[in-house]
């Protein structure tokens, strides 16, 4: 059980950082799923992902498992939600929700943007933003930004010490059901020492 929730702390994390880049802009992203790639640590997942203004929804699998992540930037908290085990764990992601007055000054202390140009993703035009974090060891993040989703599509991070590679596909704007940003009945909250 241990590996298999320090597994989703891993993913947890990676959903926070680039949940801070995603509802950063001024606007909140459209309606759409689409299938998502996600590259870590020499290895690829598959899965999908919705999204609806400040709320998203990511669902794969890891080791034959089925892994879910919810970050809800209406409420600040992101849940990974174990759906075999019939519980979740929740994470403070006060910094990535767009009712923060004060995000756009959160990640300037945090990194430098810099504006890359234009470049057709999957259908869509997007403008190419580079982050360059202060702390060398955090490494740069190349964003593409689709305007007319108000949402990255694509996004690269790369780290001293890590490597994650995201792409969204096969994207399709309709109408997302509220439900499938909300914790379902019967499951239990579990909380990890030291975590808040």
């Amino acid at each position: 059980m241990k590996k298999r929730v320090f597994s989703g702390l891993g993913m947890l994390l990676i959903v926070a950082v680039m949940g801070i880049f995603a509802l950063s802009g001024l606007s909140l992203a459209a309606e759409f799923s689409a299938d998502m790639i996600l590259k870590q640590r020499g290895e690829t997942f598959t899965g999908k992902v919705y999204v609806k203004g400040d709320k998203i929804r990511q669902e794969f699998f890891q080791g034959g498992r089925k892994q879910v992540v919810i970050v809800r930037g209406d409420k600040g908290v992101i849940w990974s939600l174990m759906p075999e085990e019939r519980m979740y764990m929740e994470m403070s992601n006060r910094e990535g929700s767009p009712n923060d007055p004060n995000i756009g000054q959160r990640i300037g202390n945090m990194a430098d943007k810099k504006y890359l140009g234009k470049e057709k993703v999957n259908g869509y035009m997007c403008d190419r933003y580079q982050y360059i974090y202060h702390d060398r060891s955090m490494g740069t993040v190349i964003q593409w930004f689709s305007k007319k989703l108000s949402y990255p599509i694509k996004s690269e991070h790369k780290a001293l010490s890590s490597y994650t590679f995201t792409e969204y596909k096969n994207i399709q704007e309709k109408s997302i059901a509220d439900s499938l940003f909300e914790i379902p009945a019967g499951y239990a909250k579990m909380s990890m020492p030291g975590m808040r």
